[in-house]
This record gives C-alpha cells, structure tokens and sequence, in this order.
C-alpha cells in the first residue's frame, strides 16, 4: 500500500508542479483533437451509492444518472467511487454518452438501465428540470479497491457527486487497482 501512495503521490505531485510554474491547470484539448489512439486528459470520478456500485460491477446497471453534466468526450474513463460505508474506488468504466432530457424523458428511455426504484427516481430529480444519463460500458472491477484514506493521502478528496481527475492519477489509480 506504501508504494502505491508513494506513486499516486507522485504523479498528483507533477500536476501541482505544472500549475504552480505555469500559473494555470493543464486544460484538455476539445473531443474533436483526440486521435482514436489518445488518451483524455482527465477522468470523471464519480461518487455513488454501494448498491449502485455494486449493480455497475455486475452489470445490471448500465446508465447512471445525475443532475448536472460532465463536460468529457464519449470513451472517457469514469472511476466509480462507493461511498460510505465502503468508501473506496472499487472501479471503472467508459463513458459511451451522456443523454440530456427532462426527468420524465430520461426515466422513459433509462429507468430500466439505472437500477432505480421510481420513487427514488423521482426523489433524485424533485426541483430540476433536467436529467443527465451517463451510459456506461466495459466495466472493470478493482482488483484491490483503493481505499479512502490511501485517496485522500493524494490530495483526491471524493466529491459529493463527481469531479474531474488528472490522466496522470488515473493510470496510478488503474494499476494500483489491479494490483
């Protein structure tokens, strides 16, 4: 575990640096740069419940859904974060779209794939007038999860709903997960 966070350490580190030096964040290229061969600057990190987690490993959830949109292009790395009271990132996928309609339209089209009660549903999307689905495909279960407190020694704080994530910390994420 020391190695790690010694790694994630690092790599976090270098992006701080370039920050500091320039005087500003590396900003991603737009969708339209990227050549089929490279990777995204960042990933979407993402904080669910453990049951929806849980349903994204096995599959029965294909779709998850949220009340404001991620700006990433289609084949982004999504790492899936469950919250309390596993608190670890026990994943990922790829992010294949992100469809936006009203709560009505998006529960029309995706209720079935959300692995969501309606009534839950309808809780989630009370007051807003539009809904966001994330479609999701080649899952990955973490090998090791990586736990809160190895997260947080990096200066990844978990998001209430989701955030952005450096490329760099997302490939130390990926091989500390499969380790």
């Amino acid at each position: 575990m020391k190695a790690i966070e010694a790694s994630l350490r690092s790599a976090t580190a270098s992006t701080e640096r370039e920050r500091r030096t320039t005087g500003k964040a590396r900003t991603a290229p737009a969708a339209t740069e990227y050549a089929v061969e490279e990777v995204p600057e960042r990933s979407l990190f993402i904080s669910v419940k453990p049951r929806y987690a849980d349903a994204i490993l096995a599959g029965t959830k294909t779709v998850e859904l949220r009340r404001t949109r991620p700006n990433l292009p289609d084949g982004s790395l999504v790492i899936l974060y469950s919250s309390t009271p596993t608190r670890a990132v026990v994943g990922w996928a790829h992010l294949t779209g992100v469809r936006v309609g009203t709560p009505t339209e998006i529960w029309a089209k995706y209720g079935t794939k959300a692995a969501i009660d309606e009534p839950d549903y309808d809780a989630y999307f009370d007051g807003t007038d539009q809904a966001f689905a994330l479609e999701l495909n080649s899952v990955v279960a973490a090998v090791q999860p990586i736990p809160l407190d190895t997260i947080r020694s990096i200066g990844i704080q978990p998001p209430q709903s989701w955030r952005y994530v450096p490329a760099d910390v997302t490939t130390q994420i990926q091989a500390s997960a499969l380790a």
